[in-house]
């Protein structure tokens, strides 16, 4: 990158595709968290959707981005006119362990799949799921909350290989003029969530307490004060659908706006719950290159799409934990 400072793609044109709803959708990544919510929201609004995942089990078609072949074949079949790339490594922890194995997936995969849209798919709209970790820990001058033109300062693996992936978009939109969103989300939450993140994390630990018939539950965390924006992964999947629809190009943060604890999450599950749930810091839980304090603006997408999140967070943390009841 030759020193400069990577920028976030300008807001483009909007366009009005929501007539257009036999323009077929390719979604990259459909068995994910994020990417079986925007599945099913996009066909409940009677959009033609394909969804791939790396085998093709849970899936229509196979595509491992790893493989440029497998990325060629996938969207030479689907023939998309919009492509949502949610497929990667979503493990900031996994990251650090063997970071070729993200790069691979997270950055060289959207190469490939960059690639094969430029050569089979000329005109498709590309939604690329990127992350809030590009920005990384807040400077001195860098107050919250995070707004697209703030510094990117990767400080993992993986938020260098989302970073890398958001040049090559830029590049790629540059230089063919093909119609790129880059999406910074940032914490998800809500029903399906694995229990490798913290709202899931605790909520199974609850949900499995409850079953076996126990009075009290302690929950260790590493640091309670910790501060994340959290969104229902709902609500992403409706920013997803109202910018394939509209066209809208650009770098836009998909987030709920303010900042909430990882005691005030406890709190509101153990509020759902007949345990007596007692939180307990455990230093060693914490993770490395944790941030204190990250939220962002949705401004700039409430502006291009009329976008706002709807789902609050306490029903999103009582909807998860109901649907841990149902897994344990």
């Amino acid at each position: 990158m030759g020193g400069r400072e990577p920028r976030p793609l300008p807001a483009g044109r909007v366009r009005d595709l929501s007539g257009e709803a036999d323009r077929p959708i390719l979604v990259l990544g459909s068995t994910g968290f994020v990417g079986r919510t925007a599945v099913r929201h996009l066909r409940e609004l009677g959009r033609e959707v394909t969804g791939t995942s790396t085998s093709g089990e849970g899936a229509d078609l196979a595509c491992d981005v790893r493989e440029p072949g497998s990325a060629e074949r996938a969207i030479r079949e689907s023939a998309p006119g919009a492509l949502l790339l949610t497929a990667g490594v979503a493990s900031v922890a996994h990251s650090w362990e063997d970071p070729g194995a993200v790069f691979r997936a997270n950055t060289a995969g959207v190469f490939n799949v960059l690639e094969a849209v430029r050569r089979h798919a000329p005109g498709c709209h590309v939604l690329f799921a990127s992350s809030a970790a590009v920005y990384g820990p807040p400077g001195p001058d860098q107050p919250m909350p995070y707004r697209e033109a703030a510094p990117v300062n990767a400080v993992s693996p993986y938020a260098a290989s989302k970073a890398a992936a958001e040049v090559l978009c830029a590049q790629y939109a540059r230089e063919t003029g093909m119609p790129v969103t880059v999406c910074r989300i940032f914490n998800q939450v809500g029903p399906g969530q694995n229990a490798a993140q913290a709202p899931a994390e605790f909520s199974q630990a609850i949900a499995a307490a409850e079953l076996r018939g126990e009075d009290g539950l302690r929950l260790g965390v590493g640091d309670p004060a910790i501060e994340r924006d959290f969104t229902d992964v709902r609500d992403t999947a409706r920013a997803f659908a109202r910018l394939i629809d509209t066209g809208t190009t650009g770098t836009f943060n998909v987030c709920s706006g303010h900042g909430t604890s990882l005691a005030r999450i406890v709190e509101v599950l153990a509020a759902n719950s007949p345990l007596a749930v007692e939180m307990v810091t455990e230093p060693d839980r914490a993770r490395r290159a944790d941030i204190l304090s990250i939220y962002g603006s949705n401004e700039r997408l409430a502006e291009a799409v009329g976008w706002r999140p709807e789902i609050g967070l306490e029903r999103s943390l009582a909807e998860l934990l109901d649907d841990w009841r149902t897994r344990v």
